[in-house]
């Protein structure tokens, strides 16, 4: 065999190499690609999720205030009988109102379930204790809404209607929720490039 043999072989064996190499490259990432696009499709479902549920969970205060409203008008005008019915509408009409505002809750769960499959380490603690602080609240509306069936006391059901939701609570679900948010941003890397 000649040198230009030799040279030959050689730039075949290194063209051969880099095409190789230019694949696994590749491969990587487009890998890496598929994992950006599967998280921007269920970072952006999950977002869409929370919007449409926040539009529900936003009631209509003419239908609270309304309601309340006809209770107190047939309690101080009304006789025995129609008090009573209008306790007993008022009472469905809350656990229906409440019924309502519990199904939000449940599909943030579900939502967080799937982040959950898709996220970084690192942002898994933060949607790990995001849903332990939805579950909290959802349990402590459930017990209040237990107790407001079986509790005579409206003035101590009133009481504990309104500490649902602690404001430490609150806070640390806003705060979570902007951290939260910008992981998925970063994560996607959109704003970094």
């Amino acid at each position: 065999m000649e040198i230009k043999d030799y040279i030959t072989i050689g730039i075949a064996i290194l063209g051969w190499t880099w095409a190789i190499i230019q694949f696994i490259i590749s491969r990587k990432h487009q890998k890496y690609d598929k994992i950006l696009e599967k998280r921007f499709e269920v970072y952006s479902n999950f977002m869409n999720k929370m919007d449409e549920m926040n539009n529900k969970m936003r009631t209509d205060p003419k239908m609270i205030f309304g309601t309340s409203s006809e209770l107190m008008a047939t309690l101080l005008s009304g006789e025995e009988e129609d008090r009573n019915n209008a306790l007993v509408k008022f009472n469905t009409e809350l656990v229906n109102m409440t019924k309502k505002s519990v199904e939000p809750l449940l599909i943030v769960n579900q939502e967080l379930n799937k982040l959950k499959m898709v996220c970084s380490n690192e942002m898994l603690p933060k949607i790990e204790e995001y849903k332990k602080l939805t579950t909290d609240y959802s349990d402590e509306f459930r017990i209040v809404l237990n107790k407001l069936s079986s509790n005579k006391d409206i003035e101590i059901t009133a009481k504990e209607l309104g500490n649902i939701g602690h404001q430490d609570r609150n806070v640390r679900l806003m705060t979570l929720w902007k951290e939260i948010e910008t992981m998925m941003r970063d994560e996607l890397g959109y704003y970094s490039k």
